[in-house]
């Protein structure tokens, strides 16, 4: 229950990050019908689109708008930007309110504010940040009275940390709302591996400042634990036959990608004199990789980054550099075979980065399964509460689920349903949650699990 907004909403809820195609949008369907009442969307997310009005055009006006009024952004990096502005969040009310085709939101969320704190274009204090918070909310409030929202709240991912450097303060934040009945919610990451929204050995929790202040907790990432700097989803379904057997296959198509790009760089070295080591460097990419193989394994998004921000965006240049070298050789012959040296290197990192990315998410998703196997039967074990009483597509995923729900200060847990198997799992947390609940002596003897 939102106690503010008198709402009865479901225990979980949908979050629609990246829903955009036809499968997701089953998935949301299942999930309506499943009794799921509270979806969870955003500007930035595509999913706006599926779950209303989907006009190119809009989208294009919104883009211009933003291009527009550059002095109500903070420069976050380079070409990121982001606002809490009066004027930002009008527009993006309406533009919410015609892509869900409805005349009124539920709740509104100041989307991670931290970011702001992070600026780069010019200094962004704490003090200015709630400065801004204030003013955010007294236009919200004045949305409220016009009846295009019925609430506002705040979602951060540094709400439970105090120790974090763009760490948002819960208080600072209440206090800078004038109309405390309008703020109705707060939602912040919480799983297995980020507890600190629940569990803290010292001081209040946000959960706690949340009941204090009848705000209605949502959390988020159940599945999707940031730990150690390292993303670590909290899956474990079975990887095609069997996890050795799959990553025997990966680790040689991954060989098979890397020997290619390793003889063709050693085919360049032999023609290339010593003395030309700042271009030599410029082609070691197989060399690279290799030797980095157990980091870019670890995280699949960050090895994606690598090789398409790092590899191909150079490779054009680098490319270019070389034809340049064979231009000023005194042998004509060498050009054309420069030439077409550079063009088939080209045409195999096209081919093969994106082949070579897969095999790295593939063998990280291995590693992870690997861990998460390992989790599972340790948790099982510590409490046999959490024993399905029937197969499940990702067992760890549906006990993860349990416990999020089974903390009561949780109002709502948000969580990816982007596919029916996944929304079947998420019911099935549900039922089992209901059936058989984790008492507060099971959830502490699972917070005394080792974090690995």
């Amino acid at each position: 229950m939102i106690g503010k907004l008198g709402r009865q909403v479901s225990r979980l809820g949908f979050g629609a990050f990246r829903v955009n195609n036809d499968t997701h949008a089953e998935a949301l369907r299942k999930a309506l019908v499943s009794g799921v009442n509270v979806i969870d969307t955003a500007a930035n997310f595509e999913s706006g689109r599926k779950l209303g009005k989907n006009h190119r055009r809009d989208i294009e006006d919104h883009d211009k708008q933003e291009r527009d009024i550059p002095r109500h952004y903070v420069q976050v990096r380079d070409k990121s930007y982001h606002s809490i502005s009066p004027r930002v969040l009008e527009m993006q009310i309406t533009q919410s309110l015609d892509r869900l085709n409805t005349d009124k939101l539920d709740l509104y969320m100041l989307n991670a504010p931290e970011r702001m704190l992070m600026a780069q274009s010019r200094s962004y204090s704490a003090s200015q940040l709630y400065k801004d918070i204030a003013a955010a909310f007294q236009h919200l409030d004045t949305e409220v009275a016009n009846g295009r929202i019925r609430g506002y709240g705040v979602c951060s991912n540094t709400l439970a940390d105090p120790t974090a450097v763009d760490h948002v303060s819960l208080p600072s934040v209440i206090n800078a709302c004038a109309k405390q009945d309008n703020l109705v919610a707060v939602e912040t990451p919480f799983n297995f591996f980020e507890r600190k929204a629940i569990v803290q050995p010292h001081g209040l929790t946000v959960a706690d400042i949340c009941e204090k202040h009848n705000l209605f907790l949502m959390t988020n990432r159940p599945l999707t634990a940031i730990h150690e700097g390292k993303i670590r989803p909290l899956v474990n379904r079975t990887f095609g036959d069997g996890s050795s057997q799959a990553e025997h296959a990966v680790m040689e198509q991954m060989s098979q990608s890397l020997e290619i790009l390793t003889n063709m760089e050693s085919d360049l070295m032999s023609e290339l004199p010593l003395e030309q080591e700042t271009l030599t460097a410029k082609f070691i990419w197989a060399q690279v990789i290799s030797d980095n193989l157990s980091n870019l394994s670890n995280n699949h998004f960050a090895a994606k980054h690598f090789l398409e921000k790092m590899l191909l965006s150079t490779l054009g240049t680098d490319l270019k550099d070389l034809i340049s070298y064979a231009e000023k050789l005194d042998n004509p012959e060498a050009l054309p075979v420069f030439q077409q040296w550079a063009a088939d290197y080209q045409k195999v990192c096209d081919l093969n980065i994106e082949e070579l990315s897969q095999h790295l998410i593939d063998y990280a998703y291995i590693d992870c399964l690997r861990k998460n196997n390992d989790l599972d039967r340790i948790i099982s074990a510590v409490c046999p509460r959490l024993t399905e009483p029937e197969k499940t597509y990702s067992p760890i995923s549906v006990k993860m689920l349990r416990i999020a729900l089974a903390n009561k200060q949780i109002g709502c847990v948000l969580t990816g349903m982007r596919d029916p198997l996944y929304v079947e799992d998420a019911k099935k947390a549900l039922a089992w949650h209901a059936q058989q609940p984790l008492d507060a002596t099971d959830l502490e003897d699972l917070w005394r699990v080792p974090l690995y």
